[in-house]
């Protein structure tokens, strides 16, 4: 097989892979798990231990652990729906298999919260209207809401 045949496969191969995303629709920038993050028993505690960047970014790890707990979306695993306490659970143990690497709650939704590991499917959040967004994006709207109340960037 010659070097553009290869390329060709190659680019056919990863449009099959990216045709999900290609498609998505962009999730949106206020898209959030919970109405607010005054409900949240870890906004609390991340706004009043600023000193300890380790510890800070810990908290900010269960803060998003907990939003998915008490959020009432539907969330999709391999797909499979899972109510927030069930999706919750899940991550939490991915956690604590990870915790000595993952070292920032950037880190936590990179390698923990985006994706099966086994499969290599995105996890998804799934809206009333049937809409679906990837959780990462999700949580990183999340994250950015916490760190902007409480100032922790």
């Amino acid at each position: 097989m010659n070097q553009k045949v290869r390329y060709r496969w190659l680019g056919v191969f990863l449009l099959l892979i990216k045709t999900s995303t290609l498609f998505a629709e962009k999730t949106p920038s206020d898209l959030f798990l919970t109405s607010s993050v005054h409900d949240n028993p870890f906004f609390v505690t991340a706004s009043h231990n600023t000193a300890d960047k380790a510890y800070l970014e810990k908290i900010k790890i269960r803060y998003l652990i907990e939003a998915i707990r008490r959020s009432s979306l539907t969330f999709i695993r391999n797909g499979d729906s899972h109510k927030g306490a069930e999706a919750a659970a899940h991550l939490l143990w991915k956690y604590s298999q990870t915790e000595a690497r993952v070292k920032t709650a950037r880190d936590f939704i990179e390698g923990v919260a985006s994706q099966s590991m086994p499969s290599g499917n995105q996890y998804l959040l799934k809206l009333s209207e049937n809409k679906t967004y990837p959780l990462r994006d999700v949580l990183y709207n999340e994250l950015e809401r916490l760190e902007q109340f409480s100032e922790l960037k």
